[in-house]
């Protein structure tokens, strides 16, 4: 059972609404539709208290970098006496086509730092997670590993907006489904679906 919902992303206004940080949009327009309550700090994030179908669970923001987001997931799972399987972390990720959803109960960083990060910190890898597509890399970024920083800190073009609007709006219908029904659910449901404008 998810208690604890956390999204990746960095602080401060120079990165708000990057693709790095899409799944800090989704928490926030988790937060809208379930009315979660007032926001509450903690040393390494912030956070909102709802009540999901059996118990009180939390939305979490880390107020670390990305890279340092293990310190977060480590604070929340302590703080609120929860398992890493009452954790999912929602991160963006370059190697899936702008708007996929991937849900997974465990698995590897796939080169997410913020992952990374979390998965060292708490030195396991059997906490859930969606993946959310903000790929491909354009040329000049796949030909320069070096530059792939500069795409996922950029934000989104103008014409890649409805597909955004679209993608947060199923991640969070996803997300209520896990609260609901499960993790087994929303991975049938929702990890083929691709919520382009023609879909």
């Amino acid at each position: 059972m998810v208690r604890l919902i956390c999204g990746l992303g960095n602080p401060g206004l120079r990165y708000q609404h990057t693709r790095h940080n899409l799944g800090l949009d989704i928490v926030d327009r988790l937060a809208e539709k379930l009315t979660a309550a007032a926001v509450e700090e903690a040393m390494w994030f912030d956070y909102r208290r709802f009540s999901s179908t059996t118990a009180e669970a939390f939305l979490i923001r880390p107020a670390t970098f990305v890279n340092r987001s293990g310190l977060a997931a480590e604070e929340a799972l302590r703080l609120f006496e929860a398992q890493p399987s009452q954790l999912l972390v929602i991160s963006d990720d370059f190697h899936l086509p702008l708007g996929s959803l991937r849900i997974r109960k465990s698995g590897s960083s796939g080169g997410h730092n913020g992952l990374e990060s979390i998965i060292e910190t708490l030195a396991e890898k059997a906490f859930p997670r969606m993946r959310v597509g903000i790929g491909p890399l354009p040329p000049w970024a796949a030909a320069d590993p070096e530059k792939t920083p500069d795409f996922v800190l950029s934000r989104f073009e103008a014409s890649e907006r409805e597909i955004v609007e679209n993608t947060i709006s199923l991640a969070v219908e996803a997300l209520r489904v896990i609260l609901s029904e499960g993790l087994d659910m929303a991975i049938s449901r929702y990890n083929k679906i691709n919520p382009t404008p023609e879909s």
